[in-house]
């Protein structure tokens, strides 16, 4: 469609190509409520407000019409359902462009996980955007399914649906100028910047700890690196806490006195990885819960007061091929299967909600007091985040960026 069409249609000299017709226009910038139509021109908004003829006209009187919302950054995995299925139930309600960092599913299976996305964003009706994923894995202190390297990107940067690299979980690199883990921080970001194809908002954030005032600075000097700081109680509850396990020689934890055991299973056969150690918070009294959505490298978190009921979560969601389990006296009590990629689930939303649902009612049963007890599992063990986490490795002090036991 041609500029001068374009100012045609817009100034009524022709009739538009699609009129909606005695809607209200809500301009989200100022707040205010324009009535009169809208003028479409091609893809193209090319007038409001006025009285337009169309050669196709839909009458939206008593609508209030907004613009489409952009969803800057997010990571459709986290919503436990396929990018077709996050189509159908967003869309409707006003989103129709998201820009995701599929970092999730590219810590399980690599450019694999990328490339599902990519092929996905070609099918959907809503907008899908990709922001290549930087740290695969997180830290140098988990074991995820896949290394991701800058030369293992830049293949992809030219994609069609590709806007820029995503986010840095790996802070220590950007503050300390540092190229050795997570897909070579530095490495990646000159290598995208050469490229011209990291914009301020595509890229994302750092996510940082407390930090001096001095590394603040310096991360924050580079204008298109946005910084957000994660301060304590903002990820996880003030309940919530890891504890380090007594020596041989301590006196032992007490669960009565609202200690749970939580182990952490490499899962990707890697290693064979397995960390223990003691959580505070969920309040377990008897039985077990488990997740392989373990970010970010997504291995299986277990947490519970009998091994029996531990094991069993965990070979449970070997049979199911991922998801989140709840378990009790050796019986499975309630439990959502996620086999795509351990993070997804090939069912309609509406069935993954009600499992859900189920999944906290038994939790709860086993006395657990957390509202959402397996997303806090989930970020019990993502070791960019204050301050005491635990992965495959075990114990991480985040403070020090290092693993301590």
């Amino acid at each position: 469609m041609t500029l001068e069409t374009r100012i045609a249609q817009g100034r009524g000299d022709e009739p538009a190509d699609l009129v909606l017709k005695g809607g209200v226009v809500w301009d989200m910038v100022t707040g205010a409520k324009i009535p009169g139509d809208v003028a479409i021109c091609g893809d193209r908004i090319v007038g409001i407000g006025a009285d337009y003829a169309g050669k196709r006209e839909v009458d939206v009187t008593g609508k209030l019409l907004v613009p489409g919302f952009i969803d800057t950054h997010l990571h459709i995995e986290s919503s436990c359902i396929t990018p077709y299925e996050f189509d159908r139930c967003v869309l409707p309600r006003g989103v129709t462009t998201a820009i995701c960092d599929p970092h999730e599913i590219a810590n399980v299976c690599g450019l694999t996980g990328i490339r599902y996305f990519l092929e996905a964003s070609a099918r959907t009706v809503m907008d899908i955007r990709v922001n290549l994923s930087s740290c695969v894995p997180s830290t140098h202190m988990e074991t995820a399914g896949a290394r991701l390297e800058a030369e293992d990107l830049l293949p992809l940067a030219d994609h069609p649906r590709v806007i820029g690299l995503a986010e840095f979980m790996n802070y220590p690199g950007v503050i300390h100028a540092e190229m050795v883990f997570c897909g070579g921080v530095l490495a990646s970001d000159e290598a995208f910047a050469a490229r011209e194809i990291i914009e301020p908002v595509a890229r994302g954030s750092v996510h940082v700890p407390p930090l001096s005032a001095e590394s603040f600075r310096y991360a924050s000097n580079n204008p298109e690196t946005p910084v957000i700081g994660i301060w304590p109680g903002k990820i996880l509850t003030e309940h919530l806490r890891l504890t380090v396990p007594a020596t041989d020689g301590d006196k032992r934890p007490d669960p009565a006195q609202d200690l749970a055991r939580i182990t952490v299973i490499e899962r990707h056969g890697k290693n064979g990885n397995i960390a223990n150690g003691f959580v505070r918070g969920f309040a377990l009294k008897r039985g077990a819960i488990a997740s392989t959505v373990c970010h970010d490298h997504h291995n299986i978190a277990v947490v519970g007061v009998d091994y029996a009921d531990m094991k069993l979560a965990a070979e449970r969601l070997g049979q199911i091929e991922g998801g989140f389990v709840v378990v009790e006296g050796g019986k499975v009590l309630a439990e959502l299967a996620l086999p795509v990629a351990g993070l997804m689930s090939l069912d309609p939303f509406e069935h993954v909600r009600d499992r859900l649902v189920d999944l906290r009612q038994a939790a709860r049963s086993l006395g657990v007091e957390l509202e959402e007890p397996f997303l806090q599992l989930a970020f019990v063990a993502l070791p960019v985040i204050p301050h005491l986490k635990i992965t495959d490795f075990g114990l991480v002090d985040v403070d020090r960026f290092e693993v301590i036991g």
